[in-house]
């Protein structure tokens, strides 16, 4: 099954294709990342089930890297690969979280070496050190004393607040960068600042799946701080 995802993803699934012109390419895939990955991304999302969407974007990873080797100069595919390892820490658990965040942490910190103006790599930073700081106290240790995420040891909503602050102002168009903020201010009683960036992502159109579901995510938000 996992090659035939992979051949899949290299050719664009026929549902796919036949929809291509209304999938248009995803806000994170700047010039010079390859059509093979945002589109093996796009087609994961889509996919309803959830270990099969699993197998998906670990099979996107495979061509996030596949992409990034000989190239590793190169910001923008260094980047399409920790947006790969951030889709796949939402859907994984326990030890493989941790080292699919600490990978995750490596291709950022590498991303922001090439370019330490690249909004959305301090948007994912940002986001990685807010996800962190929601975990329990047990949770938090083991994690990061004792499960290999050392890394993320330094965390704070201080950091994360200025990461993704900075992200918001750098790229103001991509959804989920308000998005998260909006989830920030609502960890840290800022109810007005989450109410704020909420209204600017439904304020965003929608290109892709990720945007939808963004947007589905505001809302369900929204209606949590009324």
């Amino acid at each position: 099954m996992i090659a035939a995802v992979v051949l899949a993803a290299t050719s664009a699934p026929a549902a796919f294709q036949d929809n291509h012109s209304a999938v248009a390419r995803p806000a994170w895939a700047v010039d010079g990342v390859t059509d093979t990955v945002w589109m093996s991304v796009e087609s994961a999302l889509a996919e309803q089930d959830k270990d099969r969407t699993k197998t998906m974007l670990r099979d996107a990873e495979v061509q996030a890297r596949s992409a990034l080797a000989g190239n590793e100069g190169h910001a923008g595919r260094r980047f399409a690969l920790a947006v790969v390892l951030g889709l796949r820490i939402e859907r994984e658990g326990g030890r493989t979280k941790i080292h699919i965040a600490s990978e995750m942490k490596k291709e950022l910190d590498a991303t922001l070496a090439i370019d330490p103006m690249h909004g959305r790599a301090r948007h994912l930073r940002g986001r990685l050190n807010a996800a962190v700081l929601r975990m329990g106290a047990i949770t938090r240790f083991l994690a990061t004393s004792i499960l290999g995420g050392g890394e993320l040891k330094k965390a704070t909503w201080q950091q994360a607040e200025s990461d993704l602050v900075f992200a918001e102002a750098q790229v103001p168009g991509v959804s989920d960068h308000h998005m998260q903020l909006a989830n920030l201010y609502r960890d840290t009683k800022r109810p007005e600042l989450a109410r704020a960036e909420v209204e600017h992502v439904l304020a965003i159109p929608c290109h892709s799946r990720m945007e939808t579901a963004v947007r589905e995510e505001a809302l369900r938000l929204k209606k949590k701080l009324r």
